[in-house]
This record gives structure tokens, C-alpha cells and sequence, in this order.
């Protein structure tokens, strides 16, 4: 397991780890010092004094800080004030689970309790990390051992998401808040496109070509490619570990090329299949993946869990891409004509299975809440369910035959952890963090090291 994000926790002195949504103004005290705040022993300022703090509209599974600076929290009372982050601190509303608050510049005054003695100010990090779309409005109140109210600020911010979908030319389209960072439209290509991955921070992308060939865009790094070897069999899908650090590639046999940070688990390179691999997708903390064959036939390696298939079920159409569930313990496969077969945790939304389509289904997305996909067709069209939302489709946009699709987000924190209200993690130690955060820390990093460096 990745712990470099709880290692990076803990050493900050990390008193709550609550996770919800994103802008702050404040209800409570104006942050200039006045013979009214006098009788307030603290108050939440934000400098300037009475204006929001505003985070950006955020991509589900990524995290961003708030524009302005950090929260500061003074005691503008006559005596000392003890705050202890755990049993002092409350969130509530439709967004109380989508903050990320860490002591910040309180911590050396003693991690998740601290003292703030008279006219003393700290600054407290909040960071929003939507666990849906929309609006994610939330409450936060702290109160310390001297004050007979608590200070109180209401947070406001934004979930978003979007989604890509790449023709066998390299050329992508984007929809919703999915960042265009390029594509290999306009270059002479050697061999097709057959997958785009994005880096899971709305950051950038890989595509890949049948033959291996990598084309990287934005934050994506190139780690390797097949492009030069002579391939048993053309590659068809493509894989992310949770850091965006490596990257696998699989080929139609099941061969598995990886790359960066990316472990080999095993392979079905060396198996007579029935029928040819047709895609992939990694288990939550990076260390296996699954591999799906065109009649629903699963394949799992290192710490990736069967859940079951269709590989004994007579199919109406061959089985063209899957996906997993945010907390890796179920996955969806896709047919051809939308028929869609859910496994493990992974709920059924709906299908186009009994639709007159015009071409056929190619690939699909998860949302990264786990509670609904998207579909897309060689011609773009473009099929949502459960909590996934029509955002447009590549269909009119100058796309040629599409052949894969992806969301730009990645799993929440809320959807792995079934979080049901404020998520407490304790600055005692990795293994202590680990109790409250199980196989998280490799999400985490995905959601944070990257931007804090």
C-alpha cells in the first residue's frame, strides 16, 4: 500500500480528517478587534475580514485548497482557550462530509489540541474533496474550552465532473469540466487508437495505439510504450495505478506490459482462450487488476477479487469493456448492444440492451461516486445512468469511430469509505491512520500529493 499521503498526514499532525464542500463566509465576528469581539473568546476571521473564502468547482475524486489562504482562528477573549479538533469540532448539512481539515498553522501549538491564549491567531488548512455533484453547502463549528458559543462558518462549493471520448485517430472530445490538454488528431499515426486513460486529477491523459505506442498529454508522463516491440497481439486497453505513476497495457492474449510505478501480477499471455481479452481496470490501491475477455470472462491477478462472469452464459453480444467500483470490490461489464452485467458491489442501473442502436456500443465509465456509468457508441452517442449525467456526446463534434471513453475524476473517498457522517483520523501513528482509512492512502495520494507536492 501507498502511505506516502498518511505518512505526509501524520507528520503534519492531522486532527480530523472530515470530508465536504467548499467556499467560507463567515456568520460569526468580523476579524477586526472590537469591544464586541472582547466578549467573544474566539472568533473564525477570514482576511479580509467578512469576505467568502471561495473554492473552485471541484472534480469528484480530486481536491483542490481554497483560493484566498487559510482559515485564521484567534482568540480575541480576555483568557486562554483550549480547542481539541476532535471532540471540538462538528460539521453538519448536505456537505458535511467533504472537507479535508488539518491543523495546519495551529499544529505546532500541539497537533489536534492546541492553546491560543488571548489575542493569539492560527490558520487552520480546509480543503474540499466533493463527495457528489452540485452544490455540497455544509456548517462548521468549533468551539474551545473557554467559549460559551461556538464559532460558526458556512462552506460552500461545487462537485463536477466530465468525461472524454477518443476516435481511433487520437482525436478526443470533452465534455462537462473535463480539461482538453491535446490530441493526435492532425499526426500520421502508425496504428490505431484504441483507449484513453486519464491521469484521475482532471490534469491530463494518455492515449494508446494498438500497437503500444503512448501519446501523453498535460500532468500525464510518458513511462514506457511497446511501440518498438513486435507484439504477439495488439494491445486493446489501458490502466492507471491510483498515483498516476505507471501505467499497464493489455493485449488482446492477456499480455501485460507495465510501466512507471505499475507491478506485474500475471498474464494470460500464455493461455488458450476462448475468447480474445477486450480491456482492464486496476483494483483500488494499484496492487492487481482484472482483465475481461469478450464473452465476460474475468481474469483476476494480485490482490483483484472474482466476483463472478459471464463466461458460461450465452451472450447476444460479445462483452466490449468494463469498469470497477470505486472501493474495487465489484465491476460492470458492457456488451456491444448495452446489455450490462454487474458483479460484487456494483449496482445495475440500467442498459440499452433492448435499444434499437444506431452503432454500436464501444466503452464504458463509472462515475466516481459508484452510483451509475455512462456508455458510448462508435458514433459518439453517448448513454447515462444512475447518478452519471448527460453532459453532451461526441456526435457532431468531428469525431470519427470512437473507441473508448473515460470520466476525468476519480473514486471518492466518500464512495470507498461509505463514510455516514464526520471521518475521524487520529495523529498517532501510520497504523492507527490505516484503522480509519483501510487500502485509502494510494486514493489519497492521488487526490493530494500531486497538488501539494
Amino acid at each position: 500500500m501507498r502511505i506516502r499521503l498518511l505518512m505526509r498526514i501524520v507528520s503534519s499532525g492531522l486532527a480530523v480528517l472530515a470530508l465536504s464542500g467548499a467556499s467560507v463566509i463567515i456568520e460569526g465576528g468580523s476579524g477586526a478587534s472590537s469591544s464586541a469581539e472582547a466578549n467573544t473568546f474566539h472568533t473564525l476571521v477570514w482576511q479580509p475580514s467578512g469576505q467568502p473564502m471561495q473554492f473552485p468547482d471541484t472534480t469528484l475524486g480530486t481536491y483542490s485548497t481554497n483560493i484566498g489562504g487559510p482559515f485564521i482562528l484567534s482568540n480575541w477573549g480576555p483568557t486562554s482557550d483550549t480547542i481539541n479538533l476532535t471532540t471540538g469540532l462538528s460539521l453538519s448539512g448536505p456537505g458535511a462530509d467533504d472537507y479535508v481539515i488539518a491543523p495546519g498553522g495551529c499544529g505546532h501549538f500541539g497537533g489536534s489540541t492546541f492553546v491560543l491564549v488571548s489575542g493569539q491567531s492560527c490558520a487552520l488548512d480546509i480543503s474540499f474533496s466533493p463527495g457528489a455533484l452540485g452544490d455540497r453547502s455544509a456548517t462548521l463549528a468549533i468551539q474551545g474550552s473557554a467559549d460559551t458559543s461556538p464559532a460558526v462558518v458556512t462552506l460552500k462549493g461545487m462537485g463536477a465532473i466530465g468525461y472524454y471520448q477518443v476516435d481511433a485517430h487520437g482525436k478526443v472530445a470533452h465534455t462537462g469540466d473535463a480539461g482538453y490538454f491535446g490530441d493526435a488528431g492532425s499526426l500520421n499515426l502508425h496504428k490505431p487508437i484504441v483507449a484513453i486513460t486519464p491521469t484521475g486529477d482532471n490534469g491530463g491523459y494518455w492515449l494508446a495505439a494498438s500497437d503500444g505506442g503512448i501519446f501523453n498529454y498535460g500532468d500525464a508522463k510518458f513511462y514506457g510504450s511497446t511501440g518498438a516491440i513486435n507484439l504477439n497481439k495488439p494491445i486493446v486497453g489501458m490502466a492507471v495505478t491510483p498515483d498516476a505513476g505507471g501505467y499497464w497495457l493489455v493485449a488482446s492474449d492477456g499480455g501485460i506490459f507495465a510501466y512507471g510505478d505499475a507491478q506485474f501480477y500475471g498474464s494470460t499471455g500464455n493461455i488458450h482462450l476462448n475468447k480474445p481479452i477486450v480491456g482492464m481496470a486496476p483494483t483500488l490501491d494499484g496492487m492487481g487488476y482484472w482483465l475481461v475477455a469478450s464473452d465476460g470472462g474475468i481474469f483476476a491477478y494480485g490482490d483483484a477479487q472474482f466476483y463472478g462472469s459471464t463466461g458460461n452464459i450465452h451472450l447476444n453480444q460479445p462483452v466490449v469493456g468494463m469498469a470497477a467500483t470505486p472501493d474495487g470490490r465489484g465491476y460492470w461489464f458492457v456488451a456491444s448492444d448495452g446489455g450490462v452485467f454487474a458483479y460484487g458491489d456494483a449496482k445495475f442501473y440500467g442498459s440499452t440492451g433492448n435499444i434499437h442502436l444506431n452503432q454500436p456500443i464501444v466503452a464504458m465509465a463509472a462515475m466516481p461516486t459508484g452510483g451509475g456509468y455512462w456508455f458510448s457508441a462508435a458514433d459518439g452517442g453517448l448513454f447515462n445512468y444512475g447518478d452519471a449525467p448527460f453532459l453532451g456526446s461526441g456526435v457532431g463534434t468531428g469525431l470519427g469511430t470512437v473507441v473508448d471513453m473515460a470520466s476525468d475524476g476519480g473514486p471518492t473517498l466518500q464512495a470507498i469509505l461509505d463514510i455516514p457522517a464526520v471521518l475521524r483520523a487520529h495523529a498517532s501513528g501510520i497504523e492507527s491512520a490505516e484503522r480509519y482509512i483501510p487500502q485509502v492512502a494510494s486514493v489519497l495520494s492521488r487526490q493530494f500529493v500531486r497538488n501539494i507536492g
